[in-house]
């Protein structure tokens, strides 16, 4: 909510032909999702064991809007399910949704039974996710969905014996740990303090006091000690996978991944759990539509590009071309303004896709996205540019980079353009801060005359 910009990435590129020294000309592209990325996406849930069916059925949805959307654009997008008792069951590896997409429901809908450990039901997603070197980081999505309430963690189930007064001195791990710690089940007024005061008692106190769980009883070696005073100083089986939770969901937002905290919000008085997983979210409450359009769209309708020519071109009127998925649309050109869509006789203000009005007096353009741009399929913008003064003297001019990957220093470049900047609106409906698109640049070498 709110009116500020957010921080947010959008996939983008911008790239140049080889001046044509010819005709002295380079057609420039913008690409909304990046022309370099493959159209390709995995997507991993990682469930509670105690997953609600409604849960379920919004996420199977979600995967049904996206199976239709493969197959009209020939992308390729991955699944894998992760369901978490006590352990991380992998009950689906990353399986391709058009022809596993029942294997995948199968996976989704699958019981188990006993105990809740989101610390290894995060570890084994995450790795799903880092196996697959095909796809990159931006395309991955991390899907987190519980209530919260966790007190086993790592990959093989462990639990803190720590030691707390209810009549006499106890050592279980529980979700009652909370309360016998605190007082009472509410979450703390600051998560972010929460978490670095943990973090001192979990790295303070090591794993010492550990054991591997067992429901059938297994005791620990050591407990942290019977003390009324110093009891609260050290971090019991809830605190710990918490903390461990929260470190592999930074991990994978710090890998690039789309990460989402789903609350599983169920009756229960242990009210911290459904707070932590609002607190991953960033307060939000995320739900699958928002996911679903996340992974379906680059940017939404009412975004768009404004792109100034570099000083030594010009933009040549009549050059615009637009593609989506690599279909070119008709255009109709009215004065300054060029509009884009399916049938260029009925293209006017208020029926086009796209719209790209262009400023003869600054040499430079506005393009309006009037459609939500699928992450599928990429919508490109072609056009050319000039070059004004070409130099007569013999020499090498400019620095090729057609990319602009290459940070190209301005007094050994020859950019096609001067800033070409996306002003986005995401999935949401929320606007982001400014994108810059590449600067490509070209070059040209004039030979001696031979005479």
């Amino acid at each position: 909510g709110g009116t500020d910009h957010i921080e947010w990435n959008v996939s983008r590129s911008k790239t140049a032909t080889q001046l044509d020294t010819n005709t002295w000309t380079s057609n420039v592209t913008l690409s909304l999702p990046s022309a370099e990325e493959k159209l390709a996406s995995d997507v991993v849930f990682v469930l509670d064991k105690s997953t609600s069916a409604e849960k379920e059925e919004q996420a199977l949805g979600m995967l049904t809007a996206l199976k239709e959307q493969t197959a009209k654009t020939g992308a390729k997008v991955k699944v894998g399910v992760v369901i978490f008792n006590k352990q991380a069951n992998v009950t689906a590896p990353l399986t391709d949704l058009a022809t596993g997409s029942e294997t995948i429901e199968d996976a989704i809908k699958q019981e188990i039974k006993s105990g809740t450990n989101t610390h290894a039901g995060m570890l084994a997603g995450k790795q799903l996710l880092d196996e697959d070197t095909e796809v990159a980081a931006n395309r991955k999505y991390l899907i987190f969905v519980s209530d919260g309430i966790t007190y086993m963690y790592n990959a093989e189930p462990t639990v803190t014996a720590w030691s707390f007064f209810a009549d006499a001195w106890k050592h279980w791990a529980g979700p009652n740990n909370w309360s016998s710690k605190n007082g009472n089940d509410n979450p703390p007024d600051n998560w972010s303090e929460w978490m670095t005061k943990i973090g001192t008692q979990v790295e303070a106190q090591g794993t010492q006091y550990e054991y591997p769980y067992e429901p059938s009883g297994e005791t620990a070696k050591k407990c942290t000690p019977e003390d009324d005073t110093t009891y609260t100083d050290y971090a019991n089986s809830i605190d710990k996978a918490l903390y461990l939770t929260y470190q592999v969901y930074q991990e994978a937002q710090e890998a690039g991944y789309n990460c989402y905290a789903v609350a599983n919000e169920v009756e229960h008085n242990y009210l911290w759990g459904p707070a932590f997983m609002r607190y991953l979210a960033n307060g939000q409450r995320v739900d699958f539509g928002t996911i679903q359009n996340d992974i379906l769209y680059a940017v939404s309708a009412g975004s768009t590009v404004e792109d100034q020519m570099g000083d030594a071109f010009d933009f040549v009127p009549g050059s615009l071309k637009l593609t989506v998925g690599g279909k070119e649309l008709k255009s109709k050109a009215d004065d300054n303004m060029t509009y884009f869509g399916d049938n260029a006789e009925d293209l006017s203000e208020t029926n086009c896709r796209f719209k790209v009005l262009y400023a003869p007096d600054t040499d430079a353009f506005v393009w309006t996205i009037n459609e939500n741009v699928s992450n599928f399929a990429p919508v490109q913008l072609t056009y050319t540019v000039k070059l004004t003064k070409p130099e007569t003297d013999p020499g090498t001019y400019g620095t090729e980079d057609l990319k602009g990957e290459k940070n190209v220093p301005a007094d050994k470049a020859l950019f096609t353009n001067k800033r070409a900047v996306l002003n986005a609106i995401n999935s949401a409906g929320a606007p982001l801060n400014p994108l810059d698109f590449p600067k490509p640049s070209v070059s040209y070498t004039v030979k001696k005359s031979s005479s």
